[in-house]
């Protein structure tokens, strides 16, 4: 047993140091093959250095190290007509592949960059191919559909690195185009290749449904309950769904800058990606650590959604005291004895001539965005011109294009005094707020 320790030990060390040997497209020495009665050593040692490991990138590169291995074990087995070992050595050549470009796919939906791992995919993978042709002349029939589904995946696995390094401009070198070598027959080519797009059409159809660029009824709640008519609600979900994506979605909309747009994630975000894009334009690591958090205490649970409470529910640096419905209503009712504002009766409020008022406080910000649904509505009260009819000043400040100086739990906002009052607000509220008379 404990020689047996000492070897495990020994081949976990040496695994340690394999990974840069693994990084050229020409295939790695096999070391011990599956037919050897020793070869679960090496399992076992693979396995603690990918359990040690850790962060996506370092994972795909490990799993594109392995996939390669074990297809020179499964090249070996067959050079020494031991073709029966081969089977299972490629359904681990196929596993790990995939893991290779999954575990990219994963950090890439982060915000990585990719290109390093996925140009690696691709030059392989061409290589693969020609060996796995090599074999497949080599085995007998019975063997021929295990490595005809090996080929799928390589295939498969180099189209999407393609598409993954064409996306960002990275071709460089890796071959675009790989075709099966002449030494497969044509029928089976022809099967492979019409397999693989299938998986691809239909892997990128599931995604398409699993995005369908969300039914955003989540956030449509959110909108209604920040104050906005529910139509406008519902026109900017209507919106939404037919824009084909977040990213367009902001250009076509003008949400915020375009060179700040053209940051969104073209398939769209995931918390991790959504953090760093916070982090990218200016958040503060305490409120982008919060993002997922918050948009799930109101409802909102899906990383595009949250993306957009978050416009809508900017948060800055510097915090004011934001004055609750009880103070609002206690600040009301001495507006009413001290006779500023007339109580409402059944025939309604008697209104003084806007002209003829005066305010306690003379000076207010209005925070606001244009794809905001209640901040429009307060637009087309004409309540903003309304205020700066009694002689208030209005600072009105677009949290989409300049930085707030308050901490905001939503918009529109109204800060008054240096209290903060979130939601939809009439003329008759903003101006009692005012302490007009």
């Amino acid at each position: 047993m404990k020689a047996i320790s000492l070897l495990i030990i020994s081949m976990f060390l040496f695994s340690l140091g394999t990974g840069v040997l693994a990084q050229e497209t020409e295939l790695p020495d096999p070391g011990l093959t599956p037919d050897s009665p020793f070869y679960f050593l090496e399992t076992i040692a693979e396995g603690l250095v990918t359990f040690f490991t850790f962060g996506d990138l370092k994972k795909a590169e490990r799993y594109a190290t392995l996939a390669a291995e074990r297809l020179a074990e499964a090249q070996a087995v067959v050079e020494k007509g031991k073709p029966e070992f081969a089977e299972k050595t490629l359904v681990r050549y196929e596993m790990q592949l995939e893991k290779s470009i999954a575990r990219a796919e994963k950090a890439q939906a982060k915000g990585k960059n990719t290109e390093q791992v996925m140009t690696r995919v691709g030059k392989a993978t061409s290589k693969h191919l020609e060996v796995l042709a090599e074999v497949y002349e080599k085995v007998p029939e019975q063997a021929k559909p295990a490595i005809e589904n090996a080929m799928k995946v390589s295939l498969k696995g180099h189209e999407k690195a393609i598409e993954a390094l064409k996306a960002h401009d990275a071709l460089g070198d890796v071959p675009e185009a790989v075709s099966l070598p002449v030494g497969v027959p044509a029928e089976v080519r022809e099967r492979i290749q019409r397999r693989v797009q299938q998986e691809l059409e239909e892997e990128k159809a599931e995604r398409a449904e699993e995005n369908d660029f969300q039914s955003f009824e989540s956030f449509g709640a959110f909108c209604i309950e920040q104050g906005a008519p529910p139509e406008t609600c519902a026109s900017l979900v209507n919106e939404l769904q037919s824009a084909g994506s977040l990213k367009a979605f902001c250009t076509e909309k003008g949400m915020l800058p375009p060179e700040i747009c053209e940051k969104i994630p073209p398939q769209g975000f995931s918390f991790e990606s959504l953090e760093a894009f916070c982090m990218e334009v200016g958040g503060t690591p305490e409120i982008c650590s919060s993002v997922e958090s918050k948009c799930r205490e109101v409802g909102v649970t899906t990383p595009d959604e949250c993306f957009l409470v978050l416009l809508t529910a900017t948060v800055s640096s510097s915090a004011a005291p934001t004055l609750s419905e009880e103070e609002m209503e206690e600040r009301r009712q001495r507006q009413e004895e001290s006779g500023a504002i007339k109580p409402q009766t059944g025939e309604g409020t008697t209104e003084m001539p806007r002209e003829k008022l005066e305010c306690e406080f003379n000076e207010m910000i209005y925070y606001y965005s244009d794809a905001c649904g209640p901040c429009q509505k307060v637009k087309d009260d004409g309540t903003i011109e309304g205020i700066e009819e009694l002689g208030v000043e209005v600072n009105q400040v677009d949290i989409t294009t300049k930085p707030g100086q308050h901490q905001l739990s939503g918009i529109p906002a109204f800060v008054i005094d240096e209290k903060v009052y979130t939601g939809y607000k009439t003329f008759e509220q903003i101006k009692d707020l005012l302490g007009c008379q």
